[in-house]
């Protein structure tokens, strides 16, 4: 073999590789070394004398004395055989390397390396500092051969060193997307997941580093984006997981990837949330929605009406699951409840919060009911008559006295002094002649409350004769001297009442 110009023949690889062995060793032969491997391997296939050791070490030695063109030659050559991109598919690609190799910077690198070498037949110190994107050179490459031994704790020291190191977030960026395809790869242990082992060796001994935990998150939502939907429900729940430990606030991140910048923050909630509850962690789903505070919007995180369809269908799958105290918490956060919001018609909830209030009224659940009832009100949302009537009778039974009059002091209230009204005047009532014209009269009292506030009780009375079933019949009058305001209840429709719920509120009212 001619020391300048010839490289190794087919069928000399095991020649060819002995030689690349003894070239690296001696600084003054590493780019002989390059040409010979690639020269060599442009026209042959590795066979059973390929040695990794031996390429790794290449590798390894031309990027510490600089040599960046011949790293990327070799590189080529490795794409193309795909000798270190067996297992991480698209981690590294001919494309990439053309992108490299054409930016200003690598540019730049080059001229300056091959000016030392070609002037003063010197190579780069390995001391001197290393130019960008031959770290991330070397990181790439490091990368891949961690891919290669699913050495996952490896790559993690690798991410926080070039983290460390680089100057340009849109290559930290671009390296975290390689890792992140890295970590995609099948583990031959398949109970492991590959992204855990990485972040706890990045997250070691690290104090808050934002820079790092900001890419460690776009990583962990790249996979669970990903794992989400690819339905791989157990894998994603555990990269959440993962996320929760150093506190990293992933909901806040975008991933890496083209098509994962249109995921809203409520987007994101929801993912981790499904990946929970289709994993079968209940729990786990109730509680990444309360570490989320339940969050739908804000404006400075905008969503979809699409994201809000996908948070209530969510919800009401969760709900099917929980328990009934749990249920309640999970309806009171449907969209549109805590937060008006136009694109949502709540109206739509009414049949959800009856059913759910049946379901406690048949086990007994009188407290939760009391408070579920308490909640509809303040949202305006349509009670069930016969439901409440129930409810209202069994807290009687109960005695839950206080009970009802704090949770039912708004219309309900007022709604159980008419009944109660009427039924201890019961007798009186059903004695009058059918004929007569006579009304009951009503005077709402003042106290300390300031006008408006007793302007809106009159309404309120309004409302509450609304609530009984049959309803009464309650009509605004005057007001007297003292500006009190006056009402009449319609004898007929209070009759009506008595005759229809006598029996039980009798029983309820008189003992």
């Amino acid at each position: 073999m001619c020391w300048y110009q010839h490289v190794p023949m087919e069928g000399d690889e095991k020649f060819c590789i002995e030689t690349v062995m003894r070239f690296t060793k001696n600084p003054m032969c590493l780019q002989k070394a390059g040409a010979v491997f690639t020269g060599y391997y442009q026209n042959n296939h590795p066979g059973v004398y390929f040695s990794m050791p031996v390429f790794t070490s290449l590798l390894w030695a031309l990027l510490k004395f600089g040599l960046v063109s011949d790293v990327f030659s070799v590189l080529n050559i490795s794409v193309t055989h795909k000798i270190v991109m067996a297992c991480a598919g698209q981690v590294l690609s001919l494309e990439f390397l053309e992108h490299v190799q054409t930016t200003p910077e690598f540019q730049q690198t080059v001229h300056l390396n091959s000016s030392s070498v070609s002037g003063n037949h010197k190579l780069m110190s390995p001391s001197m500092p290393f130019p960008e994107y031959l770290n991330l050179a070397q990181a790439i490459v490091e990368v891949e051969l961690c891919t290669k031994q699913e050495d996952w704790r490896r790559m993690g020291e690798v991410f926080k060193s070039i983290c460390q190191s680089t100057q340009h977030p849109n290559n930290l960026e671009r390296i975290s997307g390689h890792i992140a395809i890295a970590l995609l790869s099948e583990s031959k242990d398949k109970l492991s997941l590959p992204f855990a082992a990485f972040t706890e060796m990045v997250c070691l001994n690290e104090d808050g580093d934002n820079l790092i935990q900001n890419f460690v998150g776009r990583i962990g939502v790249s996979l669970m984006l990903r794992y989400h939907k690819t339905h791989q429900w157990a894998k994603g729940r555990k990269v959440v997981e993962v996320l929760s430990r150093p506190k990293v606030n992933y909901s806040t991140l975008k991933g890496l990837f083209g098509n994962e910048d249109g995921a809203s923050r409520c987007c994101l909630v929801t993912v981790a949330t499904e990946l929970f509850l289709l994993s079968g962690s209940v729990e786990g789903a109730l509680n990444t929605l309360r570490d989320n505070e339940w969050f739908l919007s804000s404006h400075l995180w905008p969503c979809e009406l699409s994201d809000l369809e996908s948070r209530s269908h969510l919800l009401m799958r969760l709900a099917e699951k929980t328990s009934h105290r749990d249920t309640l918490e999970v309806f009171s956060n449907l969209p549109g409840l805590k937060e008006p919001n136009d694109l949502i018609d709540i109206s739509r909830y009414n049949p959800l919060f009856n059913s759910h209030l049946q379901a406690c009224m048949d086990r007994q659940l009188l407290v939760i009911a009391s408070d579920l009832v308490d909640f509809m009100l303040s949202k305006n949302l349509a009670v069930n008559p016969t439901m409440l009537q129930m409810l209202l009778q069994k807290l009687g039974k109960q005695n839950l006295w206080l009970r009802a009059r704090e949770v039912f002091k708004r219309e309900i209230e007022l709604a159980l002094t008419f009944e109660m009204f009427m039924t201890v005047n019961a007798t009186v009532i059903l004695n009058l002649a059918e004929s007569t014209t006579t009304c009951l009269s009503i005077t709402l009292k003042r106290d300390q409350y300031c006008e408006r506030e007793y302007l809106s009780a009159g309404s309120r009375l309004l409302s509450a004769a609304c609530v009984p079933q049959p309803k009464l019949t309650v009509h605004y009058v005057a007001v007297n001297s003292s500006q009190e305001q006056l009402f009449t209840l319609d004898l007929s429709s209070a009759r009506r009442w008595l005759r229809h719920n006598h029996l039980w509120a009798h029983e309820l009212w008189t003992h």
